[in-house]
């Protein structure tokens, strides 16, 4: 997912302020993990660091289970899995409920950062040059090709022309300074992976993947084949392309939604998407306050960024505008409309978290499956977002992501 790599390039640039500027440029991250946690007395900075290690470290481990077990994974646009992994020729065996595991996995790592995110007090005050740091995705304790942060963002989150304009900028040095509202803006980011999290564990595709891999090994066999030792590789992998590859993720996934979810993660991941708004909105309010320049991040009016973007005027409040929007969808008072009903009213997004049905297509569209959720009231405009559009026309995505 491409939000995976925005937030590897963000997270990793407050990863050095602890020890030393370049402890992460001459460690791995499982080894600043643990000089930072055994770094006694704390500085502002050492606490920012080390939440913003374990932030990064957790989507390390991700890609590395993924590459232990070969899980190329194509097409599916959820935390971690959209990002990509090498082969790796002597890999363990694949089974079912490993995506739930690193979803687990995931939540966990998350938590950790936002415990120590939360344990932040004073001023922050860290600078770090992004070229420096990297990724140990094939776990042999050196820096290899494409295990760059920078290099591994560019080529994976950016169209071809923002990774040109990217690349001619970093091509030495891309040194970024990460101050106190920064805290609050990386807070918000593991709260938005912790509740992406929480929804694919409250879905969990074990069953559903585990009927797609034996129906097609029972097919291949009355073809004719013995059972192919590749059949994961086919589906996991991305090896399967045309057609009956996208039947059998579509599959997969219409699956897992067509269960009864557990309505313990889908209140979690409600209750983390409303914090990931409300540390919006702390790190908003302390950009705006802000009277220095120096190499930020996300810039207010009076400063300027160190990637070199320039927002227009009034980018900030629209987007702000948006968060409002989506707290007031996720607290029920504003309505997602639907068809059936529409223009009197939609649907209660509170009450789909708070007790969540099964995810049945036909229904949903039809109306029957969405029924109890359905209300009179007022429902969510897309006025904000289509006045975000606008002012970063061609760059949307990439920014909205930034955001947060």
């Amino acid at each position: 997912m491409r939000i995976l790599t925005t937030l590897a390039l963000v997270f990793a640039t407050s990863a050095a302020a602890a020890q030393s500027g370049n402890l992460l440029a001459e460690s791995s991250l499982a080894e600043a993990a643990d000089i930072l946690e055994a770094t006694p007395d704390k500085s502002a900075d050492d606490q920012f660091t080390y939440g913003a290690v374990l932030f990064l470290r957790g989507i390390e481990k991700s890609l590395q289970f993924r590459w232990q077990h070969n899980m190329a994974i194509k097409d599916f646009d959820l935390p971690v899995l959209r990002l990509p992994v090498p082969p790796n020729p002597d890999a363990q065996p694949f089974s079912p409920e490993l995506i739930t595991v690193l979803f687990e996995n995931l939540r966990d790592d998350m938590a950790a950062s936002q415990q120590a995110l939360d344990a932040v007090s004073g001023e922050v005050s860290v600078k770090i040059d992004l070229m420096a740091l990297w990724i140990d995705i094939n776990m042999n304790g050196t820096q290899d090709a494409g295990e760059g942060l920078m290099e591994f963002g560019i080529n994976t989150m950016m169209s071809p022309r923002q990774a040109r304009d990217m690349q001619a900028q970093a091509s030495t040095a891309l040194t970024v300074h990460f101050d106190t509202a920064d805290v609050a803006w990386l807070n918000a980011y593991t709260h938005l992976l912790s509740g992406l999290s929480e929804l694919v564990i409250a879905f969990d595709p074990t069953e559903a993947i585990t009927k797609v891999l034996s129906s097609n090994q029972a097919m291949m066999a009355l073809r004719g084949n013995n059972a192919s030792p590749n059949i994961v590789e086919a589906l996991i992998g991305g090896g399967a392309g045309g057609f009956g590859g996208w039947v059998d993720q579509f599959a997969m996934v219409y699956g897992a939604l067509n269960q009864q979810p557990i309505a313990e993660n889908t209140r979690a991941a409600h209750g983390h998407f409303l914090e990931m708004i409300a540390q919006n909105k702390v790190f908003w309010a302390a950009v705006a306050a802000e009277t220095d320049n120096s190499r930020e991040w996300i810039p207010n009016a009076r400063q300027t960024a160190a990637l070199g973007f320039v927002l227009p005027e009034g980018t900030a409040d629209t987007w702000q505008a948006i968060l409002g929007d989506a707290e007031q969808m996720l607290k029920g008072e504003l309505l997602v409309s639907y068809w059936r009903i529409a223009p009197a009213g939609g649907v209660n997004i509170q009450k789909l978290f708070e007790n969540p049905p099964v995810v049945d297509i036909v229904d949903w569209v039809q109306g029957a499956g969405l029924l109890p959720y359905l209300e009179r009231g007022p429902t969510l405009s897309t006025r904000n977002f289509r006045q975000f559009e606008r002012m970063l026309s061609g760059d949307t995505l990439l920014f909205a992501l930034l955001f947060n």
